[in-house]
C-alpha cells in the first residue's frame, strides 16, 4: 500500500485563495466611496442615484466580508497542507490569526494595515520556499 502524501499535489490549491487577498480590502474601499456617495445623494434628494449608492455600499461591504472569510480559510488550509513539507512549514496557529485578523479588517479597515502586508509576505516567502528561482526569466542565457 501506498502513503496518502504520495497522492498529495504538489502544491496545495489553497494557494489560489489566499491570492484573493487584495479584493477585500478593495471592496472596503468601495464601500466607503459608495457610502459617501449616498450622503451626497441623500443631501441632493436623488432618489435614483442615492439607491444605487445604497445597493453598492451593502453589496461591497457584504462581498469584502465573504472575501476576507475565504482568504482566512484557504490561509490556514495551506498552512496546514504545507505543514508537512521540507522545504517550508508555516505555524498553522499564526497563520489562522492572520487570517482572523483579515476577516476583522472587513468590519474595522484598520486590521487590513496589518494583515494585507502579512499576507503579501506570506505569499512571497511562499514563493520563495516553494518554488525557489523557477519560472523566473534568466537574462543572459540562451
Amino acid at each position: 500500500m501506498s502513503s496518502a502524501s504520495e497522492f498529495a499535489p504538489a502544491d496545495p490549491v489553497w494557494r489560489y485563495g489566499v491570492y484573493l487577498f487584495p479584493i477585500a480590502p478593495l471592496l472596503t474601499l468601495i464601500s466607503t466611496a459608495a457610502l459617501r456617495f449616498f450622503v451626497v445623494a441623500a443631501d441632493r434628494e436623488a432618489l435614483g442615484a442615492g439607491l444605487v449608492s445604497f445597493a453598492v455600499t451593502v453589496l461591497a461591504g457584504w462581498l469584502s466580508f465573504l472575501f476576507a472569510a475565504v482568504v482566512a480559510v484557504a490561509l490556514l488550509m495551506d498552512a496546514l497542507a504545507l505543514r508537512d513539507r521540507p522545504g517550508w512549514n508555516p505555524n498553522p496557529w499564526l497563520v489562522g490569526a492572520l487570517g482572523l485578523v483579515h476577516v476583522a479588517g472587513a468590519e474595522l479597515a484598520v486590521a487590513y494595515l496589518f494583515s494585507v502586508p502579512a499576507i503579501g509576505y506570506y505569499v512571497y516567502r511562499r514563493r520563495q520556499r516553494l518554488h525557489g528561482s523557477e519560472g523566473r526569466g534568466r537574462a543572459g542565457t540562451l
